[in-house]
C-alpha cells in the first residue's frame, strides 16, 4: 500500500515523539524542538544519534588520547627540520581524524608550528577523556581550550558587548561591562547610565540593520589591555528610511576579569 506524504509525516512524527519520550524519561533529556520546519526524518536521525551517544555514554571509560589512538609513537620535535614540521604536522592530524578526533586552532596566527606539533604530539595525547567511537560523531578540541588566548578572549568580550548595544539591550552589555565606579568614557569616569545611554545615541538613528561586520585592526595586552575595532553597519535610517551606511571606530580599554577574559571599561569612538 502506498501512504500519502502526510500520512507518512504523521507516522514518522508520532514516532518521534515516542523516542524523544524515551529520551527524557531514560537520561533525563530536556529535548526541545529547534524548528517546526525541520523534515521529521531528519529530526528522526538526529534523535537516533542522540540515544547513541546516550548508549556509549554510559558504557565509555576515562582513557588517555594515547590510549585512545592506540599508542601512537610519534617523532620527537628535535628529528624534525623546520620545513619538515607542516607535513608532519598534517600527517598526525589525518591520524587523529581516523580516530574521529579533530583539532583547531581559532587564533592561527599565534600559534607557531613548533608550539602545535608539541600540543599534538605530547600535551594532548596525556589527557585524559570519555573516548567513544560512534559513527558519524567527533570528539573535538580547540588548542585554545588548552593554552588561553589574549586576543581571542578580547574579541569575544567586544563582540558579545557590541551585538547587544546594537539590540538596545542593555542588559546583556552589562555582562560585558566592568564594574560601574570604574567605566569611562576616554579619560572621564561616568555612571553606568551614562555610559550606556552614551552608546546608544552613536546608534540613535539606527532602524533595521541590514549587515553588519566587526573589523579587529590593533591588540595591545599588558599594563593597559586595548582594542581598536570598527564597527560597519549598513541599515535602514529611522529619520528618512533610506539605506545608510556607518563606520563606528571604537577605541576599548578591557579589564582583565578574576575567572579569565576581559570586560569593557571605558571607550572612545569616531564616526565616519
Amino acid at each position: 500500500m502506498k501512504y500519502s506524504e502526510d500520512a507518512r509525516n504523521f507516522y514518522l512524527n508520532e514516532q518521534n515523539k515516542k523516542k524523544q519520550k524515551e529520551l527524557e524519561e531514560k537520561y533525563g533529556a530536556d529535548y526541545h524542538k529547534v524548528d517546526e520546519n525541520v523534515p521529521p526524518e531528519i529530526e528522526s536521525q538526529f534523535l537516533d544519534n542522540v540515544k547513541r551517544f546516550e548508549e556509549e555514554s554510559e558504557k565509555a571509560e576515562e582513557v588517555s588520547v594515547r590510549e585512545f589512538l592506540d599508542n601512537p609513537v610519534f617523532k620527537s620535535i628535535s628529528e624534525l627540520k623546520p620545513a619538515e614540521l607542516p607535513d608532519e604536522i598534517d600527517r598526525v592530524l589525518n591520524m587523529y581524524a581516523d580516530n574521529q578526533i579533530n583539532i583547531d586552532i581559532l587564533e592561527e596566527e599565534e600559534v607557531s608550528n613548533e608550539d602545535f606539533y608539541k600540543f599534538i604530539t605530547e600535551e594532548l595525547p596525556a589527557h585524559k577523556f570519555y573516548g567513544m567511537r560512534i559513527e558519524g560523531m567527533t570528539t573535538n578540541f580547540i588548542y585554545e581550550e588548552f593554552h588561553p588566548s589574549d586576543k581571542l578572549d578580547a574579541k569575544d568580550c567586544v563582540e558579545w558587548f557590541v551585538y547587544p548595544l546594537l539590540d538596545r539591550n542593555e542588559d546583556d552589555m552589562k555582562t560585558y561591562m566592568a564594574d560601574e565606579k570604574l567605566l569611562a568614557i576616554g579619560n572621564r569616569s561616568v555612571t553606568r547610565e551614562e555610559f550606556v545611554k552614551s552608546l546608544f545615541l552613536l546608534i540613535e538613528d539606527v532602524d533595521e540593520i541590514i549587515e553588519k561586520e566587526i573589523v579587529f585592526n590593533k591588540f595591545n595586552f599588558g599594563e593597559k589591555n586595548k582594542v581598536d575595532a570598527d564597527l560597519i553597519l549598513r541599515y535602514k535610517s529611522k529619520s528618512t528610511l533610506d539605506e545608510m551606511d556607518k563606520v563606528l571606530s571604537f577605541s576599548f580599554e578591557l579589564l582583565r576579569t578574576e575567572y579569565g577574559g576581559f570586560n569593557i571599561k571605558s571607550y572612545e569612538c569616531r564616526k565616519s
